[in-house]
């Protein structure tokens, strides 16, 4: 009896402690003494969501055993470096990949700058951001301060080294009307969480039509523009068969310069880049004293490129399809940009240097579609083996990311599904090495822009989620609310990718792109972070949307209002001018976040939030 009784008991306590670790947040594990933290982190289930393709809690007290505070420490200065070679693999998947590639897509899609801008780039930007906030890791997190946080990094941030970099004009009724849309969609997406009572599918649905809506509103909009630029030019031809007179002669040239001006807001060319670091080197050596603050004129437009001459000026039919092509093959994977390396000084040098190991294995994989270089970047052996090792090894990545199986602190690679791939790409590869030459790319070349472009998403995705995980590790080693970490360095992290982005952008002469996808970019993520995680968290459909708020939420709340009405306003002032000014006082304005978020997170100020009072009994 007495067995069967402590038999009994062992298994309730033992049932008790697997609920207690079941419950247990990791934050937890930093309260032990480190020789217990290592059975700890593989037990507590709150742990095991803090991954991505590494467990770091594994790998920090299992793997090295850490045994003090100053080993502690040292780590933590090692995940700083890990975390900057995913910003460095980010920039080079941007830099080289992403940008040409959506340049290119929009050309072949007749977008103007503006709707590639509120697309394809707040995609790009946005996607990211989505996905992690959807994951394991963000699951009783609070959205609507992670979202708003996010927002007020591009929008100040970002909006801030635009208007310092280059000034350009904007539209007055798209910046008003992108601004307007995202102030309705934070509003809508406040007072759903707030006051919206019980969360239902119509009400989530309808937090997600807004973006559709927003689009449409774009799409129909450059319908309307391209009809006008017809319109006006029946009339001119009307005008034309007219007698001569200076009535006349004065109502051409109106409608000219409104087709001008339409016309400003309607291409969309692929620039010549090169000769923009050409002229910006100029500039900067014969402008070495100008005033720091001021604002420069703004520049012409630049160059465009006529990639079809580009892509056949190598071209003659009396070359042998494989003339050149081992060498071709080894110049392809130079990691360094000479042109670049010229123009640029010690710094820039040291940067390519470092770099250099990520961006040759991204050559290696990814096929490098350019409409700007020779050839538009073809390499014919190295984009034939690239057809098969591409899709193989990022099929095995995302299976992997998906299946998160681990063994010890980092992710079991899974190729179930990726070894099929070789029934399709390797017959592929041969066809298209049989088929094309290297002095010019096949007619089927943007098949490879399209693989370009999804590959360095993915890229960038999973460099995401990697820092996404890296900061909240050290917010929890170093007692920090993951919350504020996520609002304010977390923010700051996941919004480098974008802000590289766009300074590469604009430095191109793709303004009202760039312009557009700051707005366009927090307006998408916002609104779909929010709404997928109404429709689908069952957690929020029972314990209320008050989680997904946060206490920061309403510091966010406040900011972004700031952020909106005083970006309209130095709209109006300077009459949609990017000035430097403007990009100083958007940095002012996330200072002051920041500063008051820090503030609030260490309690020497207090929250825009209510108090929690009750009532006496």
């Amino acid at each position: 009896m007495s067995v069967t009784k402590f038999n009994g008991t062992d298994s309730r306590v033992s049932y008790e402690f697997g609920h207690f670790l079941l419950d247990m947040s990791c934050t937890m594990v930093m309260r032990l003494p480190y020789s217990k933290r290592c059975k700890m982190a593989t037990e507590v289930q709150n742990c095991e969501k803090i991954v991505n393709i590494f467990n770091y809690f594994r790998m920090m007290y299992c793997s090295f055993k850490i045994t003090d505070q100053f080993m502690e420490i040292c780590v933590m200065f090692l995940f700083v470096l890990i975390c900057l070679a995913f910003l460095e693999l980010m920039s080079s998947s941007i830099r080289l990949f992403f940008t040409p590639a959506l340049k290119i897509v929009s050309v072949w899609l007749h977008m103007n700058e503006y709707l590639t801008g509120v697309t394809l780039l707040s995609f790009g930007n946005a996607i990211p951001d989505i996905i992690g906030n959807l994951a394991p890791v963000r699951g009783n997190a609070s959205i609507f301060s992670i979202v708003i946080g996010n927002a007020l990094v591009i929008i100040l941030l970002s909006g801030g080294i635009i208007c310092f970099l280059k000034p350009f004009k904007l539209s007055g009724s798209c910046a008003t009307r992108d601004l307007l849309f995202l102030l309705l969609s934070v509003e809508l997406s406040r007072y759903m969480i707030l006051h919206g009572g019980k969360v239902t599918i119509l009400k989530s649905l309808v937090v997600i039509s807004i973006y559709f809506i927003y689009l449409s509103v774009n799409i129909l909009d450059l319908v309307i523009q391209r009809h006008s630029i017809r319109k006006l030019r029946r009339e001119i031809h009307e005008l034309m068969g007219h007698p001569p007179g200076a009535q006349r002669d004065q109502e051409i040239a109106e409608k000219r310069q409104a087709i001008y001006e339409l016309k400003l807001h309607d291409d969309m060319v692929i620039t010549d880049t090169a000769d923009y670091r050409r002229r910006a080197k100029h500039r900067a050596f014969k402008n070495t004293n100008a005033a720091f603050f001021t604002t420069s004129k703004v520049l012409d437009h630049h160059v465009p490129v006529d990639f079809t001459a580009t892509g056949k000026m190598l071209h003659d039919d009396r070359n042998p399809k494989n003339l050149y092509l081992f060498s071709d093959f080894l110049e392809s994977l130079n990691p360094i940009d000479m042109e670049d390396w010229e123009l640029g000084g010690r710094l820039s040098r040291l940067y390519q240097i470092i770099g250099c190991p990520l961006v040759f294995l991204m050559l290696l994989i990814i096929p490098y579609v350019d409409y700007e270089k020779a050839k538009h970047g073809w390499s014919k052996l190295l984009n034939c083996t690239q057809i098969i090792t591409a899709p193989f090894i990022y099929i095995i990545l995302v299976h992997s990311m998906i299946v998160s199986e681990f063994s010890g602190w980092y992710i079991v690679l899974q190729f179930s599904y990726a070894k099929w791939t070789f029934l399709l790409t390797v017959p592929l590869a041969i066809a298209v090495f049989a088929h094309s030459r290297t002095d010019r790319p096949p007619f089927y070349h943007i098949v490879f822009v399209g693989l370009s472009f999804t590959i360095a998403i993915v890229n960038i995705w999973i460099c995401t989620c990697e820092i996404e995980v890296l900061t909240t590790v050290i917010a929890i080693v170093f007692n920090i609310s993951s919350n504020f970490m996520a609002i304010t360095f977390g923010s700051v992290s996941i919004a480098a990718a974008d802000i590289i982005a766009n300074a590469t952008l604009v430095l191109q002469g793709y303004e009202k792109m760039v312009f557009a996808a700051i707005i366009g970019g927090p307006l998408f993520n916002n609104i779909m972070s929010i709404g997928i995680s109404l429709l689908y968290n069952e957690g929020v459909r029972q314990d209320g949307t008050a989680s997904l708020y946060g206490t920061h939420g309403e510091n966010c709340y406040v900011f972004i209002m700031i952020t909106i009405i005083s970006t309209l306003c130095w709209c109006f002032f300077y009459n949609f001018l990017m000035r430097r000014s403007a990009g100083i006082l958007l940095w002012f304005i996330f200072l002051l976040f920041f500063i008051y978020t820090a503030g609030m997170e260490w309690g020497f100020v207090h929250g825009f939030n209510d108090d929690i009072q009750k009532s006496p009994m």
